[in-house]
C-alpha cells in the first residue's frame, strides 16, 4: 500500500481536470455576476435564482468530483496480476 503525502496524486488529479475545470469556470461566472451585476435593479428573487443556477450545479459536480477522486484511487491502489 503508498503512503499518500497530499490529498490525491498527481495522477489522479490528471483524471479529474475534466472537471476541476468546470468548477473553476462557475467560481469566474459567480464572481463576475457578484462584481458587475448585469441585471441591477431586479428582484430578491431573480439574484438568488441566478446564484442558485450556479452553486448548486457547483456543488454537485464537486462532490461527484471527490468521490470519482477516490474511487480512482482506490483502483489505482489494487495490485492486478501474479
Amino acid at each position: 500500500m503508498k503512503s499518500h503525502s497530499s490529498v490525491f496524486e498527481k495522477d489522479v488529479l490528471f483524471d479529474i481536470a475534466v472537471n476541476i475545470i468546470p468548477l473553476a469556470i462557475m467560481v469566474a461566472f459567480a464572481a463576475v455576476f457578484w462584481v458587475v451585476d448585469p441585471w441591477a435593479g431586479d428582484t430578491l428573487f431573480s439574484r438568488v435564482l441566478q446564484y442558485a443556477l450556479i452553486v448548486v450545479p457547483f456543488i454537485g459536480l464537486a462532490i461527484l468530483t471527490y468521490v470519482a477522486a477516490n474511487r480512482i484511487e482506490v483502483v489505482e491502489d489494487v495490485e492486478v496480476g501474479p
